[in-house]
């Protein structure tokens, strides 16, 4: 079956592109998702008697006819001592695709044939553990071919554990067989991703002209740049890698925005703490900070930042004159927050990267392509895609909050005249905050592009046979081996499971050895090679990692990519000429994007509500918030990290792993709650304060004053909306300015019903828009002259009533003497 064959049976036997979401996260153990992350069926036994075996050493590949010698390591974690083990090798049929390889990897011992001798393992008494090396001899053969490979630990004829990996053998072509069309080398591209979770602690805001201090919550970060570190290392591993010319050609660095953003502030110093100042009105007066600090007791200075500065000049060193491209901000989900209906996460997650890449840099990066950190886009985040087209963003020049003011002056032309009341039921959310409604993803669709926007997609998520497809207007997709990636995404200490990975063949993947699992990884990037080497359209193959991979894999992939390259079975592919347009693009139906089964790492709806109502609740803020010429910060860059923070808090790093799972969602909670808080102390710092509970005004026409306050580094154009009984009618302002740290006293009138003698009325600080962004300030309304008449007749009626107990005593007095005197 050829690949394009095997691709289009994929998409039309999925019944189902696209699943719905949890409405609530879920530990990958509970039988409700358990089957979405692990198939019970896979090797169920392996290491359940508390015995394990690792490979510790083997070469990536080996010549035909020549001993395969491989070390492992046998550990007893069993409560007793262990004797009468044995290792033996066995080794399954050639794999003729990365597909058949992966079903290979979770085979029953039985499928396998042995592929020699058995080798016995010393006693182990309880915690000791001992290396063995074991040999493998290999059959001579013409072509290059891979093998599944698997070592079996056992006991008198039983299997207590298994380490599997993929061996590649090298063949040599026969000297008589001429090159022809068919095996020629295909292309062959690779992204390089550079990323890295960001810890900074949530509820930052922006200041100016100067960024606001860096408060991390961890070192661990300081410890990926230092020198040994994780991202140390994959830099290292890209320089050398790339000292081939057809390695430097073929090879795209994949930079994290988010992460060199972070980095760059590092090199500048930071603090490290698990708190921040709270924003707004709740800051100390001078007398009380004499001899205090605004950082917290267990803030520490970061020891970090020279590391950072000497990563960042390395990587710069790396990426000069060289490929590289952006990821979206954070690595952030682009589905979720397509489902979050906010165009401006959009916007940020795909439109800011790339000049904030460059800038950093220093050097140019791939325009109109978008990498998703799921791997799949879904006809709900597939419109949005179009904020990428960089040839029609400013951002550079003006900033973001240029098209924002242009947006909110566009709003203005078709909103309501401000303030007013609040009819029926209207209001009853009282803030974007708390609104419970499910926001419309609609919202998030992009203009047509002027360039096309190339996304790159698992082949198995969008309805097409070809390497292209067309999505939207302007946008096209462009498809990568989604069984290449998934083995890729299986690495390091903590393996993923890619949402488009085959449910029938995911498993715990740390049953394998890290080590094995980088052998796999590398020797599927030559099976691929292979197979595109064979095929008759020459498709070319991306090899495209995780964007959180280890070094190791790394090195072991790179190794394999340069040894294709030097024996022509595969050919250098630049990523523009992987992506670039081609003549003819099909149409995709976009209705049919998604994973083929389930992808049991997608946000959930309650982590999508979270963030959309943060989302919708900025926008309130930000449009509250008013520019002053005598300030430097604008209001869209004072709220600019909040939408940051929320982009952060929907990453796919670390979500997709089995092991890391409920890790990764509590950080995506914390980081929510954390934002949700500061959004909270953001809308106290700005209120309304009553003077006392009942206000008395001395007649119908007696303003009413009330306080409004601004606790925020803005000015504030506000206005006021209210909720009162039937006939009450408040005559508010129709919008007014509160000065930055400061407040205002506001006078109102009020036409009240006659008839009650206090009206309660609910009043509600809101933006222009008349989206309400206080919380409520309830008052009661009375008239000093018609308290003043109940209280006459009240004190008339209790003379009235004296007076008739007084003559009540005097006659019942008159009655015992006139008795007393007869």
């Amino acid at each position: 079956m050829s690949r394009r064959t095997h691709r289009a049976a994929a998409v039309l036997t999925a019944a189902v592109l696209s699943c719905a979401a949890q409405p609530v996260p879920v530990d990958p153990n509970d039988p409700a998702v358990a089957h979405e992350w692990v198939n019970e069926q896979i090797r169920p036994d392996d290491g359940e008697q508390g015995l394990k075996l690792s490979l510790i050493d083997a070469p990536a590949t080996v010549p035909s006819g020549n001993p395969l010698s491989v070390t492992v390591r046998v550990r007893n974690e069993s409560d007793a001592d262990v004797s009468g083990l044995t290792v033996a090798p066995l080794r399954g049929p050639a794999s003729g695709s990365v597909s058949d390889a992966r079903a290979a990897s979770v085979a029953s011992v039985s499928e396998y044939h042995a592929a020699g001798d058995e080798v016995k393992v010393p006693e182990l008494a309880r915690g000791e553990e001992t290396e063995i090396k074991v040999t493998i001899p290999t059959q001579k053969q013409p072509y290059n071919s891979s093998f599944p490979m698997m070592l079996v630990l056992g006991q008198d004829g039983a299997t207590l554990d298994t380490e599997r990996w993929h061996m590649a053998v090298k063949g040599e072509t026969p000297e008589n067989e001429a090159e022809t069309e068919a095996t020629k080398p295909a292309g062959m591209s690779v992204l390089f991703p550079i990323s890295a979770p960001v810890d900074i602690v949530p509820g930052e805001t922006g200041e100016a002209p100067n960024r606001p201090p860096l408060i991390l919550r961890s070192e661990e970060l300081a410890t990926q740049v230092a020198p040994g570190g994780r991202l140390d290392e994959l830099v290292n591993t890209y320089e050398e890698a790339t000292e081939d010319e057809g390695i430097r050609s073929s090879t795209c660095l994949a930079v994290d925005p988010a992460l060199l953003d972070t980095v760059e502030r590092m090199a500048q110093g930071y603090t490290v703490d698990d708190d921040r100042p709270s924003p707004g009105l709740n800051r100390k007066r001078l007398r009380d900070s004499w001899g205090g600090d605004e950082a917290s007791a267990g803030a520490e200075q970061g020891t970090g930042a020279e590391d950072a500065a000497a990563w960042l000049d390395k990587l710069r060193g790396a990426a000069k004159n060289n490929c590289a491209v952006a990821l979206p901000w954070a690595n952030t989900d682009l589905n979720a927050v397509a489902r979050t209906g906010d165009t401006w996460l959009m916007r940020e997650a795909v439109e800011r990267g790339p000049f904030t890449a460059e800038r950093i840099l220093g050097t140019p990066v791939v325009r109109n392509l978008v990498v998703p950190g799921a791997g799949y886009l879904t006809s709900e985040s597939a419109p949005g895609m179009g904020w990428a087209d960089l040839s029609k963003s400013d951002l550079p020049v003006t900033g973001m909050h240029t098209q924002w003011e242009l947006d909110q002056q566009a709003q203005a032309k078709n909103a309501e005249a401000p303030g007013g009341r609040i009819e029926g039921e209207k209001g009853v959310a009282l803030d974007n905050l708390n609104n419970p409604a499910l926001p419309s993803v609609a919202d998030i669709a992009a203009p047509e592009p002027a360039e096309t926007v190339r996304v790159l997609v698992a082949d198995n998520t969008v309805d097409t046979v070809e390497r292209f497809a067309t999505l939207t207007p302007g946008v096209t997709a462009v498809t990568f081996d989604s069984s290449l990636a998934a083995t890729l995404a299986a690495t390091g200490p903590v393996p993923e499971t890619t949402g488009y990975s085959d449910e029938h063949l995911r498993y715990d993947y740390t049953l394998d050895s890290v080590q094995a699992r980088d052998l796999t990884a590398a020797t599927a990037v030559r099976t691929a090679a292979e197979r595109a080497e064979r095929a008759e359209e020459l498709d070319p193959t991306l090899v495209n990692p995780p964007a959180a991979w280890e070094a190791s894999t790394a090195q072991a992939v790179m190794a394999t990519v340069t040894e294709l390259f030097g024996e022509r079975t595969a050919a250098p592919m630049t990523l523009e000429s992987y992506v670039g347009a081609p003549g003819e693009v099909g149409q995709g139906d976009v209705d049919k994007l998604g994973v083929p089964e389930s992808d049991p790492a997608e946000l959930t709806d309650t982590e999508v509500l979270n963030s959309g109502q943060q989302a919708r609740f900025i926008n309130d803020l930000t449009a509250l918030l008013a520019n002053d010429n005598a300030i430097a910060l604008t209001r869209y860059g004072y709220t600019l990290p909040l939408r940051t923070d929320l982009l952060t808090a929907m990453t796919v790093t670390g979500r997709r792993a089995y092991t890391g799972y409920a890790e990764a969602e509590k950080r995506t909670r914390e980081r929510l709650n954390g934002g949700r808080d500061t959004l909270a102390a953001l809308r106290s710092s700005i209120a309304l304060i009553p003077p006392g509970n009942v206000y008395t005004r001395t007649s119908a026409s007696s303003p009413l004053l009330i306080v409004a306050q601004n606790g925020l580094p803005l000015p504030v154009d506000a206005t006021i909306l209210y909720r009162g009984p039937e006939g009450a009618k408040l005559n508010t302002p129709t919008e007014f300015r509160i000065p930055a740290r400061g407040s205002i006293t506001l006078q109102m009138t009020a036409d009240l019903p006659s008839n009650n003698e206090r009206t309660d009325l609910q009043l509600f600080l809101a933006t222009p828009q008349n989206q309400a962004i206080s919380q409520p300030v309830g008052i009661g309304v009375q008239t000093a002259g018609t308290s003043i008449s109940n209280w006459v007749l009240i004190s008339l009626l209790a003379g009235l009533f004296v007076l008739a107990v007084l003559a009540q005593l005097g006659k019942r007095r008159r009655d015992r003497d006139s008795r007393q005197a007869d």
